[in-house]
């Protein structure tokens, strides 16, 4: 009921629905890199699948030589060959 009444909020005054609700972002650059926003946790880190904790998902990105860049509060950048990415 609350998550309802903030979608309709952010419709209504035109927010950004990523901010309001809380959603992660995902950007690919290529097959090589990918920028993961709103995240809230690293559970796992290998060099063949790191998987994240986000508000309402976990997610699974799998490919080789994957190493996380950087990462902040709110934003990580992985590089490597990505070959997938899952929803959890």
């Amino acid at each position: 009921m609350f998550e309802e009444m903030k979608f309709s909020a952010a419709e209504n005054l035109k927010l950004p629905k990523d901010v309001v609700l809380g959603e992660v972002l995902v950007s690919f650059l290529g097959r090589h890199s990918v920028v993961i926003e709103n995240y809230r946790g690293i559970i796992l880190y290998t060099d063949t699948l790191i998987k994240l904790q986000a508000k309402t998902c976990r997610m699974a990105v799998s490919g080789s030589r994957l190493v996380i860049e950087y990462y902040t509060n709110e934003e990580m950048k992985i590089n490597g060959l990505i070959k997938s990415m899952e929803f959890e």
